[in-house]
């Protein structure tokens, strides 16, 4: 300890203060593709150099609920992954369901506003494979995604028949559409923080409160999980606060495709995200299972606006169960996880954190005692075997009762 006082106190401290500057002269450019403004940091990932827009979009599809931050000019300053372009894609693995209206979006989306200078070169190229310019512009992007030594066949024939046709190298054409693909990007966050700032100024003119954003309906609770006095209603009834700062990025009712943000309820806090539900014929009225399919539990399933991650609810169990933590204290905790500086200015879910940590509850002890389809089963099956009590048949011999009868 003294050593620490001494000599590494003020190192920490310095190195502490670097770590919150700005990037350096050097690293103004993202590291990863070279060509985008590196202004993006992830608090959560093990990297935490800067990077572009597009890079951190990318780096993100399977980590949707990391904090960033965002360069400013003068310091970083807190963000959201939806400001990126971020969404939660449901029903076929990760990727934009082909029906949806969010199919082209991301990359693709990039090289197709792109048109005006290459459309002939996708219609060309669509006729030549006979497939739609649709197609065509998913395989590309899908190639300028992939590295070199992992496209698909298909993809690695689609773009080099397009380099073919723009007059390029197939490394010259790459670095053009990846050129183009990164200032799509920049385009796009531009556009989604437009958005954002608009719909936080509606809101502020109508004097809405910032504590809660958004109303789930939904339904009652079985009987086995609670009674009458159950309200299945995802409102914060409480007295506004008055003014809150912008301390959190507001993002607006829906994203630039029309899909709707769902409030995200992980360890670390408060996500907001764009869900792009799947539209298939088979899964049109299933919307809550699509979610659960992902590990993420609807607060409601009718106009789901709130889901609460399969880790949440078992980090609030346990410390419900070892730190005697109720569930005001850790919404509280995630509150303040959200946004230190002012608590109140997080979402308020906590009528819902009530209501679906008892769900989830009784959804465990019902699997771990196999009562998968027993509706009506007797009282105390869902108890925890004892081996010291006296059980008929475990410890308890043939007799027992003629012997109980003479020893009352």
């Amino acid at each position: 300890m003294k050593i620490w006082l001494e000599e590494k106190r003020l190192e920490y401290i310095k190195k502490m203060l670097e770590m919150k500057s700005g990037p350096r002269e050097n690293e103004t450019t993202c590291t990863k593709c070279r060509i985008g403004r590196a202004v993006w940091r992830c608090l959560d990932c093990l990297n935490k150099k800067p990077t572009c827009v597009l890079c951190c979009r990318e780096s993100h599809k399977q980590y949707l609920f990391h904090r960033i931050e965002k360069w400013n000019g003068r310091f970083y300053q807190k963000g959201a992954l939806w400001q990126v372009g971020a969404k939660i894609f449901l029903g076929h693995n990760g990727e934009p369901c082909p029906r949806s209206a969010a199919a082209l979006t991301g990359i693709s989306e990039c090289i197709r506003g792109s048109q005006n200078e290459t459309g002939h070169i996708w219609d060309e190229v669509a006729a030549q494979f006979g497939i739609s310019p649709t197609d065509v512009l998913r395989k590309i992007s899908a190639a300028v995604e992939h590295s070199t030594g992992s496209m698909t066949a298909i993809e690695r024939q689609v773009l080099t028949a397009s380099a073919a046709k723009a007059g390029l190298g197939v490394l010259d054409w790459l670095t053009v559409l990846t050129q183009a693909v990164s200032k799509g990007a920049e385009d796009d966050a531009a556009a989604i923080q437009s958005d954002s700032d608009e719909a936080a100024a509606t809101a502020e003119a109508a004097g809405e409160n910032n504590t809660g954003d958004g109303v789930s309906a939904g339904c009652l609770l079985e009987d086995d999980i609670g009674g009458d006095e159950d309200d299945w209603e995802d409102e914060d009834d409480r007295p506004p606060k008055g003014d809150i700062p912008r301390f959190l990025p507001r993002p607006p009712p829906t994203d630039r495709c029309g899909n709707p943000f769902l409030t995200v309820v992980h360890t670390n806090g408060f996500h907001s995200l764009p869900v792009v539900w799947c539209s298939c014929a088979e899964h049109i009225n299933d919307q809550d299972h699509q979610l659960l399919e992902q590990h993420l539990y609807p607060a409601s399933y009718d106009r789901i606006k709130t889901v609460f991650t399969f880790e949440c609810l078992d980090d609030h169990r346990y410390e419900y169960l070892e730190c005697k933590s109720s569930h005001y204290q850790y919404h509280n905790k995630l509150r303040r996880w959200t946004c230190p500086e002012s608590p109140d200015a997080a979402p308020n879910r906590y009528k819902e954190l009530c209501r679906v940590a008892r769900q989830w509850r009784n959804l465990k002890y019902r699997k771990w005692f196999w009562l998968l389809h027993n509706e009506n089963g007797k009282r105390g099956e869902m108890a925890v075997f004892c081996a010291a009590c006296p059980q008929d048949g475990v410890n308890l011999g043939p007799g027992w009762e003629a012997e109980q009868e003479k020893n009352p």
